[in-house]
């Protein structure tokens, strides 16, 4: 069988650990005394999971979140025992015995998943730790008002179940009693990114009225069900975290500003304190005099008004580089901005340098976007979209790479 050495991929994503460890220690004490959850979900919003995971666990935090199982169950498998994992997004096929078995905590937005959760616990004897997802007002998963009653009708039931069955329903993790815990709360703001509006109070209220539901049912089950005193209480998000204080509940799970990036549509990073972790790098791959009137790529969107130089620079769609962003997108070379001219294919890109540029040579780095070049908020905008999609859907094929020394 024969090997090879892989050459080094055209596009590239810069991670800094340093931007990473720093813009968490920034939000924990932003968020105190609510502690901080490190959102890694969608494999930590194009960062990479692999990456970004074992810098924050190393720097301390315990506490992470993903949207599914297979998420969860890669983290515990990058970060072992010690991490607290939380995951909420799964259906009603799912299978939720590995998950339970490997002590990942739940969300739970029905109450069919409670029934599920039972048996997942009964066969693999391990506490399914649960959190109750309300939906205050979002309209995504989570109980709804008349959910949340049949609910809490459920655990009342159950309680009287275990006791009738002899069981006492105390905080040991396994055996053939074990069953499920109530460990939490959440729930999920939905416009926490523009102050002003009135529906996050009103989120905040119901959620803190369920809460108190909540409470009220544990404290009947004498515990046996759970702590009241020890839920972990959380519904705000990077928004949330940015823009309320004191922050609600006991924590918050905080994703896009973790990565150094603003979540408010005015937002500047720098001014709340954050560097973006991420550089997305390219780099020019040929050079070409261009006459007047000469099209540039698909469909020839782009001509010419005047002679001018192109430069080729990988990048495109099949790496996750929006296509709507074409002919209004700009990238950096040796510091200076270019614009990209022409539809952006699957693979490459047109940047128009301007005719006679000697600065430019095959072999420059090119700066797509992050420290040193256009943001990922810029891209965003040139494509009619968000930062978050932009970082979130850089393909696999874009090569991420850790950087301990920082962005050059």
């Amino acid at each position: 069988m024969t090997s090879f050495d892989i050459p080094e991929a055209l596009v590239r994503a810069e991670i800094d650990a340093a931007a990473l460890r720093e813009n968490a220690a920034v939000l924990a004490k932003r968020l105190a005394p609510a502690r901080l959850k490190c959102v890694v979900k969608a494999n930590a919003y194009g960062h990479g999971v692999d990456l970004v995971a074992p810098v924050l666990f190393a720097a301390g935090w315990r506490e992470f979140c993903v949207a599914t199982i297979p998420e969860a169950l890669q983290l515990r498998t990058l970060l072992g025992p010690d991490a607290e994992i939380l995951a909420w997004l799964y259906g009603p096929t799912t299978d939720l015995d590995e998950a339970v078995r490997a002590g990942i905590q739940l969300g739970v937005s029905t109450v069919e998943s409670l029934d599920r959760l039972v048996d997942a616990a009964r066969r693999t004897g391990a506490t399914a730790r649960i959190h109750l997802k309300i939906d205050t007002g979002l309209g995504r998963n989570g109980l709804s008002p008349e959910a949340l009653v049949r609910a809490f009708d459920w655990l009342r039931s159950y309680d009287e179940d275990r006791l009738a069955a002899g069981h006492s329903g105390g905080t040991d993790d396994s055996g053939p009693t074990a069953g499920i815990r109530i460990v939490g709360i959440m729930s999920h703001f939905a416009v926490a990114d523009e102050p002003e509006r009135p529906e996050t109070a009103a989120q905040a209220a119901v959620f803190s009225s369920a809460h108190g539901q909540l409470r009220a049912v544990l404290d009947a089950a004498d515990g046996r069900l759970g702590e009241s005193d020890a839920l972990d209480v959380h519904i705000a998000n990077s928004p949330g975290a940015l823009t309320l204080g004191p922050c609600p509940g006991t924590s918050a799970r905080v994703g896009l500003s973790l990565y150094g990036l603003s979540p408010l549509e005015d937002g500047d990073a720098a001014a709340l304190g954050l560097r973006p972790a991420m550089r997305l790098v390219s780099t020019v791959i040929n050079l070409k005099d261009i006459p007047a009137g000469h099209g540039a790529s698909y469909g020839l969107t782009f001509t010419a008004a005047t002679d001018t130089r192109f430069a080729l620079v990988p990048g495109g769609y099949g790496d996750g580089l929006p296509r709507a962003a074409s002919n209004r997108a700009e990238v950096a070379i040796r510091g200076r901005r270019y614009p990209v001219v022409g539809r952006i294919a699957m693979d490459q890109m047109i940047i128009d340098i301007g005719s006679g540029n000697t600065e430019v040579a095959i072999g420059d780095e090119v700066v797509i976007f992050g420290p040193g070049g256009p943001s990922a908020a810029e891209w965003g905008t040139w494509a009619d979209t968000i930062n978050y999609e932009i970082v979130t859907q850089l393909s696999a094929r874009v090569d991420r790479r850790l950087m301990s020394g920082g962005h050059r």
